[in-house]
């Protein structure tokens, strides 16, 4: 009781002025516009490999871009403890910005001298693979994945 009379004897109006209702209208504006946009396209692409023994894993690192292609980075990581010693597919994907460039599949962390697939390029480390891409290659922002 006290406050309202405090608030009436300030001389304040307890009507909302006119400029909170327009930042209001533009804010559900905005955020009405959010929810109806367009997600970004992207496309999935998929590198099979195989590995001396069960257990190695394949995970997706990060994308890069070139004038003429996008290199997908992956990184092999070997088994934890005991695993059976069988030749053994594995795969990945990597979710990418939909896009007409090739795709190039480059793997870190190959231990074994065969190679099972010729369209997949082995580098040592990650310094080899960026002094490859030369100056002009930029990092690809990802999509997230959907569940």
């Amino acid at each position: 009781m006290f406050y309202r009379h405090a608030l009436e004897g300030s001389g304040r109006s307890q009507r909302p002025t006119l400029k909170k209702v327009f930042a209001l209208a533009g804010l559900f504006i905005l955020l009405a516009g959010c929810l109806q946009s367009e997600p970004i396209q992207s496309e999935t692409t998929k590198i099979l490999l195989d590995t001396p023994s069960a257990g190695w894993q394949l995970a997706p690192l990060e994308a890069w871009e070139t004038d003429e292609a996008i290199y997908c980075l992956f990184q092999l990581n070997p088994p934890q403890g005991l695993s059976a010693q069988v030749i053994t597919s594995i795969v990945s994907e990597m979710q990418l910005p939909a896009s007409e460039k090739l795709k190039k599949h480059v793997v870190l962390g190959k231990t074994w001298n065969w190679s099972s697939d010729s369209d997949v390029e082995f580098l040592n480390s990650l310094e080899a693979f960026k002094e490859q891409l030369g100056e002009g290659a930029r990092i690809v922002d990802l999509p997230t994945p959907k569940p």
